[in-house]
């Protein structure tokens, strides 16, 4: 049963233009029964599943799918990965997506793809088909730049194919808690005399989200964003994942959603409220921590670079299913 607390800041998030996400551990039971999460139930505007059978995603889909209606079908998705064993595989990527698609037969359904260069290939592929999309493992400034090529690119192609471009949804996501988590260790093999490591601890997820929220500001201000918005187009919402209690009250901003646990809301609501957008215009704090880091030898390129590996490597690892 989800506290008062909690689900007061659920109903915060929202106001904020946050949608709540709730992020399964089960593939039996992509969202728990309203009766055991309460006042989650109709307050959850997502989900982000592992790999589950078509069975339980329908049933996510469908209970998401007030959600989905409300809002016109920007809300109430639920992600599921295709097989990361194929990450730098284009057609393989989307053949497993049109498959996963076709197979689930859900409106709401996103299909996670991860943002290697052949799946945001894919994934332009994809929205050029219908076929809504969510890039995962995003770590940098550049990679997120090629997410936005991709995503203008395959609504482009929707667009000349005549299709409806407000059915079309696309996501891209960080995962914070994975980013915060490798660049403190990396800080804290730095030695400083001053102290200077550790007062920069816990900074590089939230620079990054206000840096990659800025570059979305920008490239939506474009002229041919303006033609896709005028055919329906939404814009691509930032998706954190890997949310600590902490990082609630610090990753507040329009067309964002936040993906947690209910331990984790619940610990968040603990906290207290929140204190309105912290990504908004706050780019430039956002590079004055950047710099900090590079400064102390922590180049965020390197790091980028190994957590889209290790996190592919873990991904295909834990990956249920069997050629």
């Amino acid at each position: 049963m989800l506290s008062r607390t909690a689900a007061q800041l659920l109903k915060q998030l929202a106001a904020e233009g946050v949608s709540p996400w709730l992020v399964a551990t089960g593939a039996r039971e992509i969202l728990p029964a309203s009766s055991s999460c309460g006042a989650a139930a109709g307050l959850l505007r997502g989900a982000v599943a592992p790999a589950a059978d078509p069975v339980a995603v329908r049933r996510a889909c469908d209970a998401l799918r007030g959600a989905f209606a409300a809002s016109g079908g920007q809300q109430g998705r639920v992600s599921v990965p295709v097989d990361p064993r194929a990450a730098h595989d284009t057609a393989a990527l989307v053949a497993a997506a049109r498959g996963a698609s076709g197979e689930v037969g859900r409106p709401n359904l996103l299909i996670r793809l991860p943002a290697t260069t052949a799946g945001l290939a894919a994934m332009a592929d994809c929205l050029a088909m219908s076929i809504s999309v969510h890039a995962d493992l995003v770590f940098s400034p550049e990679r997120y730049e090629e997410f936005l090529d991709a995503y203008l690119t395959g609504m482009e192609r929707a667009l000349a194919a005549g299709r409806p471009l407000a059915r079309i949804t696309a996501a891209a996501s960080v995962p914070v808690g994975v980013l915060d988590a490798e660049v403190d260790s990396r800080l804290s093999q730095a030695a400083t005399p001053d102290g200077s490591a550790a007062g920069v601890r816990g900074t590089a997820a939230v620079a990054l989200a206000r840096q990659l929220h800025r570059l979305r500001e920008q490239r939506l201000s474009g002229g041919w964003w303006r033609v896709l918005r005028a055919a329906g187009a939404e814009p691509p919402s930032l998706v954190w994942t890997g949310v600590g209690p902490w990082h609630v009250g610090e990753l507040v901003g329009w067309n964002t959603a936040q993906a947690a646990s209910l331990e984790v809301l619940e610990a968040a609501g603990a906290r207290g409220g929140l204190r309105g957008d912290t990504l908004l215009n706050a780019h430039g704090e956002a590079r004055r921590a950047l710099e900090a880091l590079e400064g102390l030898g922590v180049r965020m390129r390197d790091v980028a670079h190994d957590l889209e590996v290790a996190e592919l490597s873990r991904l295909r690892q834990a990956w249920p299913f069997t050629p």
